[in-house]
């Protein structure tokens, strides 16, 4: 890369990052269909493999172009085999959960390349690689807001920061390991106002997000009207909650706490206990998840998962083969099951879905006792805080980078 500036228009490379915006956008419906072609006729993993391959090719013709620009420095060279290095390990970390997620890599790291393109036009110093990372983070925010609002798909909290890290890490390679000739220097006062200003965008989004509990939805969908896919969906961006329980018993996350969930255990005992007879089958249990959501019955919802995800663990246990998988499937089984008996004792008594004491002690001799049992029910709940305190850190945030712009600002004038 020259001293000169980009040979090509700015408004391309602006409308290259909007493109490639949009297609990821307008994909997100069809994500879903295509995983679903693609685990049909190969394995979720070939989505690892691919992605690492394209990794792995894109830093070899990063160090070609260091070679062909004699570029003596070794560390250049240890940076971006460096980074690859980790891109590559994170992908293949994936592989054990979700496969599929390793395209935030590909998506986002090449947006990451176009924002910089596009900056580069008026942005000439160090300031740059901070500015496309946090827009090319604003945009996977949106991304995840449209995810949303499509049925079949998912807010998530974790893909944002996917998002984040791919961008980040393009961008931290291009800083340290191309090195563009044509970059230079520290911000000036009027590239730290726009630092300023596109962090309080981002920052003031993402605070939106957080606060965009259902209950709040709720509020205000009652006070206006609000179109119906927004009103009525069931998807949710962020919830708080309670983190209940201890090492003994196990640990899990509820959006009651440990008085409501007794309460509504021993008051709704009888009609509960029916309801989770009546959806005991395991064929039933997405019907179930469709009729007693978080929104409109969140404790009915997290008994019949507790009681579901106990049901299934045992099963795997008297399936498996493996001393150490039968092992741990017995103690989540176990561990599902003193939730149940600890916190929704009276609403389990109802049904025909308690353990004898023969099967519990069963159970019990056969898990592993060094083992913490942590429930994935409710697992994305945030209990570290309140949505108060949130609102609160959000806002100062925002408030802060805005009173920091209009310091730079004037530092520019001056």
């Amino acid at each position: 890369m020259s001293k000169q500036q980009p040979n090509r228009p700015e408004c391309l490379s602006w409308a290259l990052v909007i493109f490639w915006s949009g297609l990821t956008f307008v994909t997100v419906p069809f994500v879903r269909n295509a995983v679903d072609y693609v685990r049909r006729y190969w394995q979720a993993e070939v989505f690892t493999y691919f992605v690492a391959t394209c990794v792995i090719l894109v830093s070899v013709a990063a160090v070609a172009l260091l070679i062909r620009r004699r570029q003596k420095s070794v560390a250049a060279y240890v940076w971006l085999v460096g980074i690859a290095g980790i891109v590559v390990y994170l992908i293949f970390d994936l592989k054990a959960g979700s496969p599929v997620e390793a395209i935030h890599f590909l998506q986002y790291g090449m947006l990451s390349l176009l924002l910089y393109l596009a900056f580069a036009h008026r942005v000439r110093d160090h300031s740059i690689y901070v500015a496309a990372t946090i827009t090319g983070s604003f945009i996977g925010m949106l991304d995840e807001t449209i995810q949303w609002l499509s049925p079949g798909r998912f807010f998530g909290t974790e893909d944002i920061w996917l998002n984040f890290t791919a961008v980040a890490l393009v961008q931290i390679a291009l800083a340290v390991g191309i090195r563009p000739r044509s970059i230079s220097g520290w911000p000036d006062g009027a590239g730290l106002r726009r630092l300023c200003r596109l962090g309080a965008i981002a920052i003031a989004y993402l605070g939106l997000c957080f606060l965009n509990t259902p209950d709040r939805i709720a509020w205000i969908s009652a006070r206006m009207p609000l179109p119906d896919f927004v009103a009525d969906n069931n998807n949710v961006m962020v919830e708080y909650g309670f983190l209940l329980g201890d090492a003994a018993s196990g640990i899990f996350r509820s959006r009651l706490s440990v008085e409501d969930l007794r309460r509504s255990a021993r008051d709704r005992a009888l009609a509960g206990g029916q309801v989770l007879d009546q959806y005991r089958d395991r064929e039933l249990f997405d019907e179930f998840l469709k009729t007693y959501t978080p929104m409109n019955d969140p404790f009915l919802h997290e008994a019949g998962v507790h009681l579901y995800n106990r049901d299934v663990y045992l099963q795997r246990a008297r399936d498996a083969t493996e001393d150490d998988l039968r092992r741990r499937q017995f103690t989540s089984a176990y561990g599902e099951n003193r939730i149940l008996e600890d916190y929704f004792g009276e609403l389990l008594g109802a049904s025909s879905a308690r353990w004898s004491a023969a099967l519990e002690a069963e159970v019990k001799g056969k898990i592993d006792n060094n083992q913490i049992f942590e429930s994935w029910v409710s697992r994305h709940l945030i209990t570290a805080y309140t949505r108060q305190q949130a609102f609160w850190f959000f806002l100062c945030a925002v408030v802060g980078l805005l009173s920091l712009s209009r310091f730079f600002g004037r530092q520019a004038i001056v």
